[in-house]
């Protein structure tokens, strides 16, 4: 049985300051990050590049107004090129475009603070599908976040039919329950291709920002 309710009263009552100075009317600002692009040669002698474009995270008040729930916005383009005259064709590429997800301690069990026992952290994140044509995307994704792991969450993933290539997603929403203390989402973007010799893939990160 936790008897230190003493100890525990006051982690929550800090948690639940810190949050009230976010849960008020005032949304802040989205936050936008510097593009970023990362080449590299193959073996083949090809050039194949990865772009992180456009990356904007927007934290907002959480509708349901917990202080175990961080909301938020996200915004991102990724693309893929291919250049240079390699030694043998191109038989295949994608490109990838998501965002890491991490919780940093799971509130919901009822072990750190003493909350009602249930499912651990859980991650929701919805956009209309019609905004990504021709990529394998889903309208929702949901999974579950446990603490100390990191999700890597795939927003869509386009098959190559030319030597450029985007996925653009414009407000997609996050909302992760459950979760004590900020929610930590670093953007992706990442590239591959194959050729009868060799297969390569070119990665390219943001920075972490934190709901």
């Amino acid at each position: 049985m936790l008897r230190r309710t003493g100890g525990i009263a006051a982690i929550a009552a800090a948690a639940l300051l810190a949050t009230s100075g976010s849960t008020g009317t005032a949304t802040a600002a989205p936050s936008s990050f510097a593009d970023r692009t990362v080449s590299k040669r193959t073996d083949d002698g090809w050039v194949v590049s990865a772009s992180k474009l456009r990356e904007k995270v927007r934290s907002v008040p959480p509708l349901d107004q917990s202080p175990w729930t961080r909301e938020g916005y996200l915004s991102l383009k990724g693309t893929a090129d291919i250049r240079g005259a390699g030694k043998t064709a191109v038989n295949s590429g994608a490109l990838s475009v998501g965002f890491a997800v991490a919780c940093n301690t799971d509130v919901t069990s009822g072990i750190t603070l003493g909350v009602t026992g249930g499912p651990t952290a859980q991650m929701s994140i919805t956009y209309p599908p019609a905004l990504v044509i021709g990529a394998q995307v889903l309208p929702n994704v949901s999974t579950t976040l446990r603490p100390g792991t990191i999700s890597d969450v795939s927003f869509g993933t386009k098959i190559l039919a030319a030597a450029h290539a985007g996925i653009e997603l414009d407000g997609v929403h996050l909302k992760v329950s459950g979760c004590l203390g900020p929610v930590a989402v670093r953007a992706y973007v990442s590239v591959a291709i194959s050729t009868p010799l060799n297969d390569n893939t070119i990665h390219v990160y943001g920075k972490p920002h934190y709901l």
